[in-house]
This record gives structure tokens, sequence and C-alpha cells, in this order.
């Protein structure tokens, strides 16, 4: 029953159903994973370096707001005086606390035409208080990392412009310019440096600005990897960085923010919706398709099935089935005439699934089978049991030179001499190869030697000319014996192995003959025994 059930067409369909609906969630799953949650990822990459380069544009308008605020003053007659000490009251008169801190300066540096430091003031980072120097010593010391940065950029870039970002001895923006009169002729006196702090007030300001939480660090330059942006996933936020080059060697300024994730989580939630109603829908399809099937396909086979097997008995069932006009309909009619033809053909194939078609003489198959059951018989009650294999002398010659149709007649007419031997003798001669034929004889071995010399002599007294053997004029026959006797356990393959190579023997020895099989001992002994001394 077990077995039943799963080869049944509902079994084998539901499990074809469930494989494809298998092989389906493997498919949206790799695409899931190869596909969708890189196309997921790539979007929100893509959002961060778009939301790091609008963080990176600001700070870069924030460094040309310093640097055109440096242009302004560098430009001023007045800053051009002051260089040359022709103005005295210039920083009394321009610069004071509040001023510093309302422009967010943190130092404004300024060089005369050889580089050296002419006026130094800005706010002290340990106290807060606004100092001036002419030299970063003493009190000013801590001015002292600046002015070394820009006198070095001063060298390297003559009149140039700067604007940079320094690291030491803390993150800042550095905007410098040529000190020139306001129309911008003559050579500059000498360079002035704005210095603005990249503190968590200046930091303050830019997430204003940008509406993003905002963090800075300095790191060194070995720790930096390849990508300018680098993002870390944080559960539902991202961090992610944005590396700002430095003027000042070995660090780099690393600015960051912790970004909400919420068009990929909304891309996430859809996809996964996705993916969930697709496999309900297919659920519910293979579900829909097993209840058609079983109703439009399944059940109308089964009937059908059952129509089939009452076929097998004597009269033919009358069943609804034949009456359908679908195709359940048609295969049922066709069965019913198919078995009808069927019952005519069993009572002929009966007959030529046990005789050659063209001898009329039982076949191999007859043979077989009876073969089996005198051999067990023989066994079971000691009696005797023959077999004889027969071969037409050199037929091949024969086929070759009279042609196949001759040889046909030639076989049908030796057939019907053998068939009239068999029921005279009560045996049974059976064609077993093209021109082989066997025996069966229930006897010993030198009454089967006897027969066998008899079949000879009726198949010779038949004189059917063969001109072209080279053993005589008429068809002969060379016959190999093999015979079980009492208390011998032969097989019915190895009676008809012995009784081939009897007839080999019997080939062997010039053909027209006949052979007993022999252990091969007892052919030693013999030959030895008929070896002259």
């Amino acid at each position: 029953m077990a077995n039943r059930c799963t080869t049944s067409l509902r079994f084998r369909f539901l499990i074809a159903l469930t494989s494809v609906f298998l092989l389906a969630v493997i498919v949206l799953g790799l695409l899931t994973r190869f596909v969708f949650f890189p196309a997921l990822y790539k979007e929100e990459q893509s959002i961060i370096i778009n939301e790091m380069d609008r963080l990176e544009r600001s700070v870069t308008v924030n460094q040309q707001q310093l640097q055109a605020q440096a242009r302004d003053w560098a430009t001023w007659d007045d800053t051009y005086e002051f260089v040359q000490g022709n103005y005295p009251r210039y920083a009394e008169v321009n610069f004071s606390q509040s001023m510093f801190e309302e422009m967010r300066y943190k130092l404004m540096a300024f060089f005369n035409a050889d580089g050296e430091v002419h006026f130094l003031g800005g706010l002290n980072p340990t106290t807060g208080q606004y100092q001036t120097c002419e030299t970063a010593t003493q009190t000013c010391s801590w001015m002292m990392p600046y002015v070394v940065s820009m006198q070095r950029s001063i060298q390297e870039g003559s009149d140039q412009k700067h604007n940079v970002l320094y690291t030491h001895p803390a993150p800042t923006m550095v905007a410098s310019s040529p000190i020139l009169r306001t129309d911008s002729s003559g050579p500059p006196t000498g360079w002035l440096f704005k210095v603005r702090a990249m503190n968590s007030d200046w930091l303050g300001v830019l997430s204003e600005l940008t509406g993003m939480p905002l963090s800075l660090t300095v790191r060194p330059i070995a720790s930096i990897p390849a990508s300018r942006t680098t993002s870390t996933i944080m559960g539902n936020t991202v961090l992610a960085e944005r590396f700002l080059t430095t003027y000042q060697p070995g660090a780099i300024i690393a600015i960051s923010s912790r970004l909400e994730r919420d068009r990929y989580l909304a891309g996430l939630r859809s996809l996964r919706y996705v993916l969930l109603w697709t496999g309900v829908m297919m659920l519910l399809v293979i579900v829909a398709v097993l209840v058609l099937l079983q109703k439009m396909i399944l059940a109308p086979l089964r009937a059908l099935t059952l129509f089939t097997e009452q076929l097998s008995q004597e009269s033919l069932p009358q069943h609804g089935l034949t009456h359908r006009s679908d195709e359940i309909g048609l295969l049922a009619r066709a069965f019913e005439r198919q078995f009808t033809r069927q019952r005519q053909l069993n009572e002929k194939l009966s007959i030529l699934s046990t005789h050659d078609t063209l001898t009329g003489l039982p076949n191999r198959r007859l043979f077989d089978h009876e073969l089996q059951r005198a051999v067990e018989q023989a066994i079971a009650h000691h009696t005797p049991v023959a077999v004889m294999m027969l071969d037409i002398d050199h037929f091949k010659l024969f086929n070759d030179h009279y042609g196949h149709p001759k040889g046909d007649h030639c076989l049908a007419t030796v057939s019907a001499k053998l068939q009239a031997f068999a029921e005279n003798n009560d045996v049974l001669i059976a064609r077993t190869g093209g021109e082989e034929f066997s025996v069966l004889a229930e006897m010993p071995a030198d009454q089967a030697h006897r027969l066998a010399n008899a079949i000879n002599a009726e198949i010779d007294a038949l004189n059917y000319p063969h001109a072209f053997s080279p053993v005589a004029p008429h068809l002969t026959f060379s016959i190999g014996i093999s015979t079980l006797e009492i208390d011998e356990h032969f097989t019915p393959s190895a009676l008809m192995s012995t009784a081939d190579q009897a007839l080999y023997q019997a080939k062997k020895a010039g053909r027209h003959q006949v052979r007993l099989y022999a252990p091969p001992l007892a052919n030693e002994t013999v030959s030895a025994h008929n070896t002259p001394p």
C-alpha cells in the first residue's frame, strides 16, 4: 500500500510541485543574497557617499569663506601700511576679544616680506582670552606650531594663496593671502594667515548647517584605508567617515557622522514583504493546482484505472466512463476495443511464443521450459535425461550458393522430417538457432546415441541436395549428446553446454557424425589406452 502511494500520480505530482517550490525558494534566496541585498547595500553606500560629499562641500564652503575673509583683509590698504610699520594703531582699532569670538577666529598672523613674524593675535586655548604678541614665545608659545607651518608654506608657495587644514596642535582651518594694496599693485609686503579652530563649536555650527550629527578625529596616515569614505554598520544606523587631507605631514582629519538607515531599512522591509507574499502566492497556487488536479484529472484517472482492472474479467464491464465525451471517455473506449483485440491476439501469441514461425517446431523458449521440468523430475525420481544439439553441416555455404529463400525451404523440409521423427519416438525436437536444433529425450546415454544415429539416417535418407558441402553431396547433420544419469547433478545450462562441446567435437572430427560428451579425464584415459605401444 505504501509503495502504491509513493508511485501514484498524485504523490509524484506533489513531489514535483514541492520540488519546484523549493527550487523557487532557493532561487529567491540566491537572488536576495547575491542581487537584491547587494543592490540595497550599493544604494545605501551611494547615499552615504552623497551625504559625505555634501558634508565635505560644507567644509569646503567654510574654508572658502575663511579664504575670502583673509583675501579681503590682505588687500586692505590699512593692512598694507600696518605690515610696513606705518599704522601702529591697526591692531588696537581692528582686533578685540569679541571680534575673534564672533568671527570664530583662533589666530591671525602677519608676516613681513622676509617671512618673519610681524604680529600675532589670537585666543589663548587655555584661558580663552584674547592676546597679541610679536613673537611666539612665553605666553604666546602655543602659537609656535602654527607659525612654523605658516613660515614653511610661505617658503613653498611664494605669493600664492593657501587654504589648508592643520592637525597640529589641533584640527584647524588655515587660510592665507599675500598682503597687497587694494588695487593689487606692487609686490606683496607680507602675508596674512587666518586660523579657525575645528572644535566642538565649529562642529555644532556645521551640524546645524548640514542637519547631521558630526564628530572629528585626527588619524595617523598609516591607518587610513584606500577609500576616502568608509562606513560601519551599527544596527539601524551607519557610522560614515570622510577623510580630509591636511597640510601637515603624518596625519589626516576624519570627520564622521552617524546616519540613519531609513531608506535601506524601508527597502529591506519592502523586499521581505514581497518575498513573503511571493512565497504565500506560490503556496496558494500549488494548493489550487492540486485541487484542480484531483478534481479534473486524478479522480477520473482513478475511475479509469478501476475500469481497466475490470477488463481482465471474462466479460467486458459496463461502465459510465465509456459514455464520457472528454479524453477520459476516449481512453475508456480505446481500452475496451484494445482489450477485445488483445484477447484475439493472445490466442495467436500463445502459439507464436512457443513455436518457430518458419518451421513450426517448438522454439528455444518452449525447449528451455521443458528441459527445466525434465531435469527437476529426473533428479527427483532418479531417471535419466539426454539432450542433443543438431547442426546442419556447412549451411552457410548452402545459403551463399543457393540463396536464402532456398535455405528457408531447406529448413522447413528438414523440420517437417524432424517433427515426424519426434512424434514417432516420443521426444521433443526444437529449433534453437538458425540451422541448429535441440532434442530432449528421457533416456540413458546408449539409447540416446542410437536415437541420434537414427536421426542422421533419416536426414541422409531425405537426400536433400547440397552440392557445395565438403562432407557429402546431400544435406548432413553433426550431433552432440549430453546425458544426466542417475545421481548426477547437472543443471539445464550445464547439459546444454556439454552437448555443445560434444557437437564441437563432432565437427572437429570431420562432421556428419555423432559424439557423446565425456569428461576430459575420461577422454585422456581413452586416448592413452588406444595409443599404440
